[in-house]
């Protein structure tokens, strides 16, 4: 009997198998022996019948080694049992679970270790009975890189701390299990390390903050750094305060110490807000709002101290949004007033000039004195156009009081952060000066000491140019903030300005009465006017003016005043003020 090779579907008699699907299995054979990808077939026994060379480099057994043995020499022990009987049903019912699928599973190498393979399986049918192959990958590499995104994605490179969103899983998990307190930590005067020494010994510092706070912190307490400069410890099954404050008090002693980084000696300090959480109250973000307002809080009252959350913190919280929201609205609606104080001269209570200050006349809440408002207004994107607004109203405001017979009014105003970063100050001084025909030298723009720190490449050129013009320059509130004296040489200075903080018992302490007679000599050899904010008494008065101060402010001579009331007092025709007596001693915020 003779039959064509080449006829479709022709039979080799020797196998009587098709010669085409004999001629496929060889090609196919062929292709797997030298796939990258291990290639593993098995009967209905469990047998081993092919066996590929990747499969050789997988697992560590031969090809002569695996043929004809149970596929159990590639499955750990713990996991043969449901192997085996995933095997049998898979005959019995001609279909497998995982047929047509990829998943993840752990096999056995012949040195005895388990390696993670990714599986995939199919099953056909040779002489009705069925056959088993799978195609195996080594995925070690795989997981790893797994592993390690989420470390990267629960931990802080920096610092190796967990992260923020390691806090969140953290907190959702102690909530529901039970109380639990956050303490949420804020250094103080951390901007001024990275401005003055950079941000690589920054970097330094967080990395030995981070160390600290690791040693002080129980092992049942869970630490992270959030982002910045800002740190997280979460204390589980506990909301007492004793425990809380005691906690605070080592993380204050671990940080009071100095830290010696590049060669530096750097010290720095902290901001603590406390909160807890119940059970019955297990919202994390909520727990998370109370301890930043508890942060805020303590921030406010200077640093270096810690606050518990407190139900009034989220009204006032909740009050400054509200502001905020209406500030954007206050300008266009006429809601803004300039009040201003007089200056005089120390030695005949001369008028000198006046400060322009910023009053908020607010529909509902009636006249705001700035500290309800004003860093608000620093921070909102309209800050801009109100300090424009203040300088074409002070300009138009000395206009009018030269018409009124005032030779030379100088009329002080202070300048926001915006103003300085926007590039726009002096065209905006410029236009307003030309505007109302005021010459230069009626106007003096006040800043503070540490806004310049924050400008001082940008502000340095504009304020040289102004002064240049005439126009007076300010540092406001000298000695409080951290410029070196250095900065009084290169930057375009005029006056300056000593805080009330030095004033209001000059008369009572030394120290204060030195360091005024220091910042007024400092401003005579530097051949700068000095003026001193505050003064309410007499004897304060007399101190000044024995320490060789020459001009002065305060209620002592004259409470801000709007521009009506300051014409109605006629200043302009007597050019001396009394002294008022029977003020009440209030102390007026920075700016007031």
């Amino acid at each position: 009997m003779s039959v064509s090779v080449d006829a479709p579907g022709a039979i080799d008699l020797a196998e009587g198998v098709p010669f085409a699907a004999r001629h496929n299995q060889h090609r196919n054979e062929q292709m797997l022996a030298g796939s990258a990808t291990a290639a593993i077939c098995a009967g209905p026994d469990n047998l081993i019948v092919s066996w590929n060379t990747a499969a050789e480099r997988l697992f560590g057994h031969s090809a002569a080694q695996a043929i004809g043995k149970p596929l159990s020499i590639i499955i750990p022990e713990r996991l043969r049992a449901a192997h085996e009987a995933g095997l049998a049903r898979a005959v019995q019912s001609g279909t497998a679970r995982l047929a047509g699928q990829s998943v993840d599973i752990l096999a056995l190498h012949a040195d005895g270790s388990e390696i993670p393979v990714d599986l995939s399986l199919s099953i056909w049918f040779e002489a009705g009975k069925p056959m088993f192959g799978a195609l195996l990958r080594d995925i070690a590499d795989r997981q790893s890189a797994k592993q390690r995104l989420e470390h990267l994605a629960h931990c802080d490179t920096l610092t190796s701390l967990p992260n923020r969103n390691a806090l969140h899983q953290r907190l959702v998990a102690e909530l529901a299990s039970g109380p639990c307190s956050l303490l949420l930590l804020d250094l103080d005067g951390f901007k001024h390390v990275n401005d003055s020494l950079g941000h690589s010994v920054g970097d330094q510092l967080l990395i030995a903050v981070a160390r600290r706070l690791n040693a002080v912190i129980a092992s049942s307490e869970f630490i992270a750094r959030l982002g910045g400069d800002e740190f997280a410890i979460l204390v589980p099954h506990c909301e007492d305060p004793l425990v809380l404050d005691t906690l605070a008090k080592r993380v204050f002693e671990a940080l009071q110490s100095a830290f010696h980084l590049a060669g530096q000696t750097v010290y720095v300090g902290t901001s603590i807000g406390i909160a807890s959480a119940t059970h019955a109250n297990s919202d994390w973000e909520q727990l998370l709002v109370s301890a930043d307002l508890a942060l805020y809080s303590a921030k406010s009252e200077g640093g270096g101290t810690r606050m518990f959350f407190a139900p009034v913190m989220q009204s006032r919280s909740e009050q400054r949004h509200r502001l905020s929201s209406e500030l954007h609205d206050a300008l266009s609606l006429g809601q803004f007033d300039l009040l201003y104080q007089p200056q005089v001269a120390l030695d005949d209570t001369t008028l000198t000039g006046v400060e322009a200050l910023l009053r908020w006349r607010h529909p509902v809440h009636g006249v705001l004195p700035p500290p309800s408002f004003i860093e608000l207004l620093e921070h909102s994107p309209v800050a801009e156009d109100v300090g424009d607004w203040i300088v074409d109203t002070a300009c138009a405001a000395a206009a009018r009081w030269i018409r009124m017979g005032w030779r030379s009014p100088r009329v002080g105003i202070n300048l926001f952060a915006a103003q300085l970063r926007s590039g726009r100050l002096m065209q905006v001084v410029l236009t307003s000066l030309e505007r109302h025909a005021v010459s230069p030298d009626c106007l003096k723009l006040e800043i503070t000491e540490n806004t310049v720190l924050q400008h001082d490449a940008q502000s340095t050129s504009v304020l040289r140019a102004l002064r240049e013009m005439g126009v007076g320059v300010a540092f406001d509130d000298f000695g409080t903030g951290f410029a070196s004296l250095s900065l009084l040489q290169r930057y375009p200075l005029t006056r300056l300005k000593i805080d009330r903080g030095f004033v209001s018992q000059i008369n009572r302490d030394a120290g204060d009465a030195a360091i005024v007679q220091a910042v007024i000599g400092m401003a005579t050899a530097l051949d700068l006017e000095v003026i001193a904010e505050g003064v309410e008494t007499a004897e304060q008065e007399a101190a000044l003016v024995r320490l060789g101060c020459s001009e002065a402010q305060g209620f002592r001579y004259g409470r801000p005043m709007s521009q009506t009331d300051i014409e109605s007092r006629t200043l302009f025709k007597s050019a001396t003020l009394q002294p008022v007596s029977g003020l009440p001693r209030e102390r007026r915020q920075a700016r007031s």
